[in-house]
């Protein structure tokens, strides 16, 4: 045995003083956790203090500000990576390695649990120590062994020596040793399930006022809104829950009132649930609320035997947040004792970004109909437009076709950084430096750029001047080809009181490249997305880059589309008269159109049934209400409505922008504003009569 570069066991225990070691790795599938929690218990054993996230991160709690911490600390981080674990959200993934590779003393090893190439691995993983440990591994020591050398930076020593080396590292300390995972493969056995914890005896804690967020007539989501209804309550809180109250103006009223002074909210998620738009509505409330008043409400989030990924806005305002987690009736008490142990925490949440608005439908969806904008703004593409502007009401589709142009241009040999302008946080809004800066770091992260804009910032020049310069200089001349900058959701900026020279700057470029034809602005391309009436917020139009470059507008589906999606559905609807009836009832909005069909096909609701379906409880209600809750803030927008369901025009320009903007109203003047579809009409003046 080679003693001269590698200890014996007992002596590598004794020198391994309580180092720390960061796991990065997946929850799922079942088997690949246990593997990690068996190993944290080895090395444990070995002397090492290990982290795992699932012993540190309670609910509620950020879960990057968490990591960051650990990593700071840490003196090893293992990487166990799985085909899961590689498909977790790419840019936290960057996120855990730039910490890491901050922490210089800190080694790294890569695990590989699966076969995995250079391509799926990416080059930051392919540099590092990586050791092969598959499941059906018949030397589990020797790996094991191979993981301690890789953190302690000790040499191997021969390969002969490993299990031996690895089973003894363990086997004189008086901790159980792992069942099943360390041992070579053998026939499985049967594990009883988990019991269920018994209840904690709490002593009286100050009332807190929760908020319980929910979707209607989900289950088993109402079991889970009665476990924490009762339990909450038999705790001493008090607990809001809106079935009580008459829906209406005031109704809304009372939903946003009671979201915004709660000392904790807790959103119930299902697979139904994440479907909700007046779930997505007070869940941004609650957000703003946060925002408001540094940290209350704090968000507590709950998932109801779903663990798939968010999607927006959720994903920007749970994604980031540890939930807890109820798959069966046995999880009650566990789910129970974790939110009341949250709301014994005190601390308020940090501040998180603002959130985007929801995807009306997916671009890969089957159901897709395509419309003459989408063939203009392919072409503009192709064309390496200098600007595209594409604008549309909430849930026209914007967002599809903009991500089926952006594939169509990948595919074309284009470059692509999709920048989301509602990611931006207050922080990020402050000032027109820090937009640029989170702009240009957005931007080079999309593009995997070396250098970001604080790198090459220079404080005595202007902040346009300084984010021309890094666009110029550290993006267009460090890559190749045509550029694509993809603006979604700009709106958010026409509030800003420096928004004017944001866009001003992207009308230069637009000129520079008219003066320049062979000039650098020539390989870039603005595709900017957006609702809102432009010219209401930039009054110098020579400075505007909303009147110059293509300009597309989407509308709503017209008969023979609404035809089309009709066939795609398998013809729920049998005649002309029955999608006469249908276009009355939705008049080709994207969403309610392509909802519609579905409840017919999917839950045999027939055209009566949705003619009838303009009710609080009908197939739309959720869609419906959070119209009221829109509303009911905005006295202006409020009166505005009143008076359309009296039959009166809309009293101001501002006003039909912003109703028209919002997908409610349709017209081009305030004079010949009308409700954008039937269902909208009936709904409101149910309501607001």
């Amino acid at each position: 045995m080679d003693t001269a570069h590698s200890p014996q066991p007992a002596q590598a225990t004794s020198s391994a003083k309580q180092q720390m070691v960061f796991i990065s790795y997946s929850h799922q599938p079942p088997e690949n956790a246990d593997f990690v929690r068996e190993l944290a218990t080895r090395l444990r054993a070995a002397n090492f203090d290990v982290w795992l996230d699932e012993e540190q991160i309670s609910i509620a709690d950020r879960i990057q500000e968490k990591i960051a911490d650990a990593i700071s600390r840490a003196d090893a981080a293992l990487f166990i990576v799985t085909s899961r674990w590689l498909q977790k959200d790419r840019d936290f993934i960057q996120f855990e390695v730039s910490l890491v590779g901050d922490q210089r003393a800190a080694r790294r090893v890569v695990v590989l649990r699966e076969a995995a190439g250079t391509k799926e691995l990416g080059p930051y993983f392919c540099t590092l120590n990586q050791l092969e440990w598959f499941p059906d591994d018949p030397q589990p020591d020797a790996r094991f062994w191979e993981i301690y050398c890789g953190i302690t930076g000790t040499a191997p020593g021969p390969r002969s020596a490993w299990e031996e080396r690895g089973r003894a590292l363990t086997a004189s300390l008086p901790v159980p040793q792992p069942s099943h995972v360390f041992a070579a493969p053998v026939a499985p056995t049967v594990v009883a399930p988990p019991v269920a914890a018994s209840p904690k005896v709490r002593p009286p804690v100050k009332s807190l006022r929760v908020a319980l967020l929910y979707k209607r007539n989900a289950h088993p989501d109402d079991h889970v809104l009665a476990l924490l209804e009762n339990g909450l309550r038999a705790a001493g809180h008090d607990v809001f829950i809106d079935r009580h109250l008459h829906i209406g103006v005031e109704w809304a009223t009372e939903i946003e009132r009671q979201v915004r002074e709660a000392d904790a909210v807790i959103p119930i998620l299902s697979a139904a649930a994440v479907q909700s738009e007046m779930l997505e509505g007070e869940v941004k409330i609650a957000w703003e609320a946060a925002g408001q008043k540094i940290g209350r409400p704090r968000i507590l989030p709950v998932r109801v035997n779903f663990e798939s990924a968010l999607g927006e806005p959720f994903l920007s305002i749970l994604g980031r947040l540890q939930y807890a987690l109820w798959r069966t009736p046995g999880d009650d008490e566990q789910v129970l004792n974790q939110v009341l142990d949250s709301l014994e925490d005190k601390k308020p949440q940090p501040q998180l970004p603002a959130v985007p608005e929801a995807q009306d439908n997916s671009p890969e969806s089957p159901y897709y109909i395509v419309r003459a904008a989408d063939q203009e703004f392919y072409a503009a593409l192709q064309r390496q437009d200098s600007i595209v502007l594409l604008k549309g009401a909430r849930q026209m589709g914007k967002t599809s076709l903009l991500a089926r142009g952006l594939r169509q241009a990948r595919k074309g040999g284009a470059r692509v950084a999709t920048l989301d302008y509602q990611k931006f946080n207050r922080e990020d809004l402050a000032d027109i430096t820090s937009f640029y800066k989170a702009l240009g770091a957005m931007i080079a992260d999309k593009l995997r750029l070396d250098r970001y804009p604080d790198e090459v910032w220079r404080p005595r020049r202007g902040a346009s001047v300084n984010f021309e310069g890094y666009v110029l200089d550290e993006v267009l001349a460090k890559t190749e080809g045509h550029l694509i900058f993809a603006m979604d959701e700009v709106d958010r900026l026409f509030t800003c009181p420096w928004a004017s020279e944001v866009f001003g700057l992207f009308r230069t470029w637009y000129n520079d490249r008219s003066l320049n034809p062979d000039g650098p602005w020539t390989r870039l391309t603005l595709a900017i997305v957006y609702a809102t009436e432009a010219h209401l917020f930039i009054t110098d139009q020579n400075q505007s880059p909303f009147n110059v470059g293509t300009k597309l507008e989407l509308q709503d589906f017209n008969p023979e589309q609404v035809e089309q999606l009709n066939h795609l559905y398998q013809d729920p609807l049998r005649s002309p008269e029955e999608l006469k009836r249908f276009f009355a009832l939705f008049n080709g909005q994207p969403y309610l159109a392509r909802r519609a069909f579905s409840e017919m096909t999917a839950h045999g609701l027939t055209l009566e049934q949705l003619e009838a379906g303009a009710t609080d409880e009908g197939p739309f209600g959720d869609h419906l209400r959070r119209i009221l809750v829109m509303l009911a803030p905005d006295p202006t927008l409020l009166a505005a409505v009143r008076g359309m369901v009296q039959g009166k025009p809309v009293p101001d320009q501002a006003s039909f922008y912003r109703l028209r903007s919002g997908g409610l109203v349709t017209g081009t003047s305030p004079q010949d504003a009308r409700f954008r579809c039937g269902i909208y009409a009936t709904y409101l003046a149910r309501h607001l009569s």
